[in-house]
């Protein structure tokens, strides 16, 4: 049992490690902004189109603190809203070009950090950790 709380105690250590090194990396490009919304940039570069319904659901997060997060990114200049054209009630999220260059620095910061925490890995070694972290995460979603 001490091992597994050992084990649940590096994952949190390492998450607290990563999301401080993240924002840390992130602020100068994130004047005003939060880690919350380097991801939610990241997100949205990935899924372009998206709503802020499928947005909440991806980022397991509160729809009126997703809500709140768009209208900073809009206010920033960085998130373009568009009404769907299949749905008119319904708005599509999609970056700026302004939005995009943030997106991809922040991804290369990403990138950087991660290459940072795997460095003494070997490949056979950094495929075993992505297999077991998702094995993880999927032991907690579907019990």
């Amino acid at each position: 049992m001490d091992e597994k709380r050992d084990l649940l105690d590096q994952l949190q250590q390492l998450t607290a490690e990563l999301r401080g090194q993240f924002f840390q990396q992130l602020a100068p490009e994130l004047p005003g902004l939060t880690a919350m919304h380097g991801r939610l940039l990241l997100m949205l570069a990935l899924k372009p189109g998206s709503t802020a319904q499928q947005l909440t659901e991806l980022l397991r997060r509160d729809k009126a603190q997703i809500t709140r997060l768009l209208n900073d990114l809009q206010q920033a200049a960085l998130l373009q809203r568009q009404s769907d054209p299949a749905d008119g009630r319904r708005q599509l999220l999609v970056l700026s070009e302004q939005g995009q260059q943030l997106a991809a620095q922040l991804k290369a910061k990403k990138r950087q950090i991660a290459s940072k925490m795997l460095v003494n890995l070997t490949a056979q070694q950094q495929e075993q950790v992505a297999q077991a972290l998702a094995q993880m995460y999927q032991n907690l979603v579907n019990t």
